[in-house]
């Protein structure tokens, strides 16, 4: 793979750099032995500049190396990792700038990292080829990392959502209907709306929203099994596209193809400002105090709040995840997809988000089974139970969840519904809490004894609880791990430590 422009000037400014320290010479003083000035040195370590040959030619007589050694797109043996890094096409993907880094000030921290470092860089990256790591996993999690960092809340897409508002509306008002995003496609950006069921091909059947542009003309086609509530979201979000200006963006949902971060950062954006404008901010803050000073939980509040928004379950949820940290202080939060076909005893994990790096319950377990004590499961269950007399029927639910060994404590808000437009597959969402003292102190039906303790663990496979009657695979890495712990423990008998 041929390097880019920039990276030929990143690698030859860490040689120049390298060579220079190598003779312990400063800045001015190869200036002074080759004639270019110490600015313009500094740029060229810095990979802004690249100089002509009779700079390389003057640059190489004076550290003493011949003009290829400078040129050559190969770094020394101990800096070989920041050449695979280069190679691999992995630092033209990183959206550096998201997290405040330049691609020149990071490769210039891992050219003088020690050896032990770039070695470890090597291992990842050797570890992320033998196991197929996909671009896409890589973004999602990288924009998983970005949520986390600004804990999920985005001000400036909240004031450009109630921006929106204003202009829509005279009255402000909870409910807002799909008609008036349509509308508002059409009249400001020229956008036809249809309805397809997708069904003249099984591989379109999950199909949701599809936009297509044509010469300046634009199609948003959706699903005709879409609900009031998924439709007035797949427009509103098709509005923020337009409304935040976002060029680089996906055309299809479910994804298709993904080209690159911005898709993905851009699909989120959009998505934010649908969350926002639906359910706004100000309105939606003063309806959680309420449900919070309530001391009797009531799962009717969630379901009725979601129909007074026009909103989907999963939007009442995640948008929860952005007020609580901004506008309540509780900020230890996680938040769970699950999809279910009913008579299996697969659930497959399809969204997640942790806040303050809270990784408990672990999300991304493979070849594992989730544990069956949390609510997010159980109610999988129930509703596969009512699920042929009620199709459209959302249940809710409420537990307070206690880890087996740390005895950490979450608050669990679920709701589980049919997954539209997919026939046969159900939905769970899960709102965890953790339990401390601002919690206890904000949530007044914490102590609703209608709402159950129950004792969890990640996966069976970590889990010590021998009497499960939950359990559905042996605990073989939590019996690993007491084997493991106690042979350290017989070995120092022997005085090995």
């Amino acid at each position: 793979m041929a390097l880019e422009k920039q990276y030929i000037k990143l690698i030859f400014g860490i040689k120049l750099k390298q060579y220079r320290q190598r003779l312990n010479l400063s800045l001015q003083s190869l200036s002074d032995s080759c004639g270019i000035s110490v600015s313009y040195l500094n740029e060229i370590e810095k990979g802004k500049k690249y100089p002509k040959t009779e700079k390389i030619i003057a640059l190489a007589q004076a550290l003493k190396v011949h003009p290829m050694d400078l040129k050559s797109e190969m770094l020394d043996k101990t800096l070989a990792p920041i050449t695979q890094l280069m190679h691999s096409g992995i630092l033209s993907e990183l959206p550096l700038e998201l997290f405040g880094l330049e691609v020149s000030r990071l490769l210039d921290l891992l050219s003088n990292a020690p050896s032990k470092l770039n070695a470890f860089i090597g291992t990842l990256l050797e570890v992320s080829r033998n196991y197929d790591v996909r671009v896409e996993t890589f973004y999602f999690s990288v924009l998983r990392s970005y949520q986390e960092i600004h804990e999920n809340y985005f001000d400036e897409i909240e004031k450009k959502a109630e921006e929106f508002l204003q202009e829509i509306s005279l009255i402000r008002h909870k409910h807002i209907s799909a008609h008036q995003f349509e509308k508002y496609l059409e009249d400001h950006y020229d956008y036809k709306i249809i309805a397809d069921d997708f069904s003249s091909h099984d591989a379109l059947q999950d199909m949701r929203s599809l936009t297509v542009v044509k010469r300046r003309k634009r199609q948003l086609i959706l699903n005709s099994r879409l609900s009031s509530r998924q439709r007035a979201f797949y427009l509103a979000k098709e509005v923020g596209y337009n409304y935040l200006g976002y060029k680089e963006r996906n055309h299809a949902m479910p994804w298709v193809k993904i080209d690159s971060f911005d898709q993905v950062l851009n699909d989120f954006r959009a998505s934010y400002f649908a969350s926002a404008v639906l359910i706004n901010r100000k309105d939606f803050t003063k309806d959680l105090k309420v449900f919070f000073q309530s001391e009797k939980w009531n799962q009717n509040i969630l379901i009725n709040t979601m129909r007074e928004y026009n909103a989907t379950p999963e939007m009442v949820l995640q948008r929860m995840t952005n007020l609580l940290p901004a506008s309540f202080g509780l900020k230890e939060l996680f938040f769970f997809k699950f999809n279910h076909k009913p008579g299996s005893d697969h659930y497959e994990l399809s969204k997640e988000l942790h806040l303050s790096r809270q990784h408990q319950p672990r999300g991304t377990v493979l070849q594992e089974h989730f544990c069956r004590r949390w609510g997010f499961i159980e109610m999988l269950d129930t509703l596969a139970e009512v699920h042929e007399e009620k199709p459209e029927q959302i249940i809710g639910g409420a537990q307070i969840a206690r880890y087996f060994d740390t005895k950490d404590e979450f608050l669990l808000l679920s709701l589980a519904k049919p997954f539209s437009p997919t026939q046969g597959i159900n939905n769970s969402l899960s709102l965890g809490i953790r339990i401390n003292e601002k919690t206890k102190e904000t949530i007044q039906f914490l102590n609703d004894p209608s709402i159950k303790t129950r004792l969890v663990n990640d996966t069976c496979e970590r889990c010590p609880a021998a009497n499960c009657n939950k359990r559905v695979a042996p605990a073989t890495l939590f019996e690993r791990s007491k084997k493991e712990s106690e042979r350290i423990e017989l070995l120092r008998v022997y005085g090995l430590n």
